[in-house]
């Protein structure tokens, strides 16, 4: 069962071998930029106004619009992928604060990105509202490496919150930015990306307080986050902007 009659509206059937096929997924095209973007989690940095907006995020399981709000920017230069998130939460929460902990038991904002969808292997990475990360490498569905093994020693991250992450009500938001470098993604066909090129790729929030919520851009409609055949896609544009 893959949820309500509804569903079909917006992701489109299953084909019968039970794979989603790649024309009911939804694709952003990602822009490069000319500059560098400052990593400090603020998103003022002028370029993210030209950057189109991915959202909002649908629950994972049903495919709905789901709450709370929360919105994605990506961009790409030679050198990083960078995303943004925006989450809105009246009752902001994390208490990890150390490299590698089990972040998605509280409250996350998470990319999953897979290179080369004809290789099972994928990237995970989530930071919390304390600005913990956690950076995995899967060799296939649910096969990390160690994580003490791996990490991605070129990355940038930061957050910004407006409110405290206590988890008592009275917040507003929290924001994030992540520069991922693209040396990382070793089985890329290209790199740097190549206009036209496409990757997959799945974003997810996970909430905790009050109510707990699973938030994706393109749901796997299962309680999983780890299914390859569902993220969405992401094409490298060849369009720059300032």
């Amino acid at each position: 069962m893959i949820g309500p009659p509804l569903l079909p509206l917006f992701f489109g059937l299953l084909s019968p071998a039970g794979l989603t096929a790649e024309s009911d997924l939804p694709v952003y095209v990602v822009k490069k930029v000319s500059t560098p973007i400052e990593v400090d989690g603020r998103l003022d940095d002028p370029v993210w106004g030209h950057i189109p907006v991915i959202g909002p995020f649908r629950e994972n399981l049903t495919g709905v619009e789901g709450s709370p709000k929360t919105l994605a920017r990506v961009a790409y230069d030679d050198e990083y992928l960078y995303f943004a998130f925006e989450s809105w939460d009246e009752n902001i929460w994390a208490t990890f604060r150390e490299r590698n902990q089990h972040l998605w038991l509280e409250e996350v904002v998470e990319v999953f990105l897979q290179p080369d969808a004809a290789h099972p292997n994928y990237i995970e990475l989530e930071v919390n509202p304390l600005g913990t990360l956690l950076d995995i490498y899967l060799l296939d569905i649910r096969k990390p490496l160690r994580y003490e093994s791996w990490n991605s020693y070129g990355i940038k991250w930061a957050v910004q919150v407006d409110g405290t992450v206590d988890g008592q009500p009275g917040d507003h938001k929290w924001t994030c930015e992540i520069a991922f470098p693209l040396a990382d993604a070793v089985t890329a066909p290209n790199l740097p990306p190549q206009p036209g090129d496409r990757w997959r790729m799945n974003l997810y929030r996970i909430e905790r307080v009050p109510e707990a919520a699973s938030l994706a851009w393109s749901p796997t409609l299962k309680r999983d986050f780890h299914i390859p055949d569902r993220f969405g896609i992401i094409e490298f544009g060849a369009e720059s902007v300032p």
